[in-house]
């Protein structure tokens, strides 16, 4: 886990089945009502581009395919290498990302962001997509590899282009996810709902804890404390949604186990830096995010 290129799912507001509570409630105020209809909307574009952010960095999608044909090495590879290269599933990510973006709420730099992503990823797409033909039916052996040395440059500038767009893309995603989050525990915190205040605080501190390994280049000491500080804060709040729970008469919610494993996983990886324990914290994290939503 030393790469930003790891795919971690994002987890939006919509998640945990919180009651309603980044809903705000109408108000006879018209200003009121105006601030509260402009709170929904941008909820709901920002939930939309998690959404397509999650597609585009999941199975076939971007880093997946990106990776393929970066260890193809085309510019010193000799027909006897193994190429796979094709668009895989980018073109859902890139119409769910247009959907979101065809939304209003969110602020002018996210939607700037979306825009440059949209336009960069489309290039990334078509060119892999035409290019598939040609490795697949491995004409590259009737040339000796000569059309894809030629669009090698080329192809690898697109996908680089792409990628720092869409490392731009998910920072401002989340630092708007953060900030809603926060209200969000403010106002569950402030309304006495413990179980859903506990269960939302779990997962925004797991997820600012796998962030920190997904963005990082390499694992030190001082990544390690920081990541403790939120597994300090994740366990105890585990043990207080199953309390509050177990008192209610309700079933454990399903992503609590997922962050248990992922916290077992976190400290193995600590403890002996293994890219596998990496890969399950990371895992069991995404499951979390999968089980918040059914």
């Amino acid at each position: 886990m030393t790469s930003s290129k790891t795919a971690a799912l994002l987890i939006g507001v919509a998640s945990l089945c919180l009651s309603g509570c980044d809903k705000i409630a109408a108000s006879s105020d018209k200003n009121q009502s105006s601030a509260a209809a402009g709170t929904a909307a941008a909820s709901t574009q920002l939930d939309a581009y998690i959404s397509a952010h999650n597609r585009l960095i999941g199975t076939f999608g971007f880093y997946e395919k990106a990776a393929k044909y970066r260890e193809a090495d085309v510019a010193h590879a000799s027909t006897d290498g193994q190429f796979l290269v094709d668009a895989g599933w980018i073109d859902k990510g890139i119409d769910e990302l247009k959907q979101a973006r065809a939304l209003a709420g969110a602020p002018a730099d996210l939607n700037a962001a979306a825009d440059a992503l949209i336009a960069s990823m489309t290039k990334v797409q078509k060119h892999l997509a035409e290019l598939a033909p040609y490795y697949t039916s491995k004409a590259y052996m009737d040339d000796n590899l000569a059309r894809g040395r030629k669009e090698d440059a080329q192809m690898l500038a697109e996908i680089d282009a792409a990628d720092a767009d869409l490392k731009r893309f998910s920072d401002l995603i989340d630092r708007e996810s953060v900030k809603r989050d926060t209200a969000v525990l403010e106002k569950l915190k402030a309304e006495g709902k413990v179980l859903d205040y506990n269960r939302r605080l779990a997962m925004f501190h797991a997820n600012a804890l796998i962030s920190r390994f997904t963005t990082a280049k390499a694992p030190d000491a001082a990544l390690f404390q920081r990541a403790d500080a939120d597994l300090a804060i994740i366990e105890p709040a585990i043990a207080a949604a199953r309390a509050e729970a177990s008192k209610a008469g309700e079933k454990e919610p399903p992503e609590l186990h997922f962050l248990s494993s992922m916290l077992g996983s976190y400290r193995s990886f600590k403890k002996d830096h293994r890219p596998f324990n990496a890969e399950m914290m990371l895992g069991s994290y995404n499951h979390a995010v999968e089980a918040a939503n059914w």
